[in-house]
C-alpha cells in the first residue's frame, strides 16, 4: 500500500528485482491477488484506526474483487460491518469479519456465495490472519496466543 489515507493503492513488487508497480484500482488497501486467475481482492479503505468494536459507518473497512477487465465488485455488501482481509486458498476467499459479533474467520467463494464460518471465537477478536497457500492453513492472534486454523481439516 502506498499510503494510509483514503485514496490507498496497492502494488505489487518483483521479487528478483524489487522493482514496483502500481495496480490500477483507486482506494484499495490490503490487497490479494489469485495466483490462478489474476484477479485482486482488496478492501476500499484501509485500516479504520479508531478500534471501535463493531463498526458499521461509512469506513468500515468491505471486500471487493477485480478481475483486471472490467468494475470492481462488492463481495461483502450483504453486512454493513467490517470485513477485512482476504486471502484466497482453492477457489474460496478467506477472510476477518465481525458479523456474529466477534472478529472470526469465515469464507466464501470468489462470488461472494456460500458464506461459510471457520472459528467461533467470543469475547476476543481474531488479528492479523495471514494464509499459508503450501500448508492449507491460516494463523493469527486471537488475545495474547498464535492460533493455527488448518482449512482442510477445520481444525485449530
Amino acid at each position: 500500500m502506498c499510503s494510509s489515507d483514503l485514496n490507498s493503492q496497492l502494488v505489487t513488487m518483483d521479487l528478483a528485482t524489487g522493482a514496483r508497480s502500481r495496480v490500477p484500482l483507486e482506494q484499495a488497501a490490503d490487497g490479494w491477488i489469485d495466483p490462478e486467475n489474476g484477479a485482486v481482492l482488496f478492501t476500499r479503505l484501509p485500516w479504520q484506526g479508531s478500534n471501535t468494536k463493531r463498526y458499521m459507518g461509512g469506513t468500515a473497512q468491505q471486500i471487493w474483487r477485480w478481475d483486471g477487465k472490467g468494475e470492481a465488485v462488492a463481495l461483502t455488501k450483504d453486512y454493513d460491518g467490517t470485513s477485512k482481509r482476504p486471502m484466497i486458498y482453492k477457489g474460496r476467499v478467506y477472510f476477518a469479519t465481525d458479523r456474529d459479533g466477534t472478529m472470526n474467520i469465515w469464507s466464501m467463494k470468489e462470488d461472494g456465495s456460500d458464506l461459510k464460518q471457520h472459528t467461533t471465537h467470543a469475547g476476543g477478536d481474531v488479528i492479523g490472519p495471514n494464509l499459508s497457500v503450501a500448508s492449507g492453513t491460516i494463523v493469527y492472534q486471537l488475545g495474547a496466543d498464535i492460533w493455527k486454523l488448518d482449512i482442510t481439516s477445520g481444525k485449530n
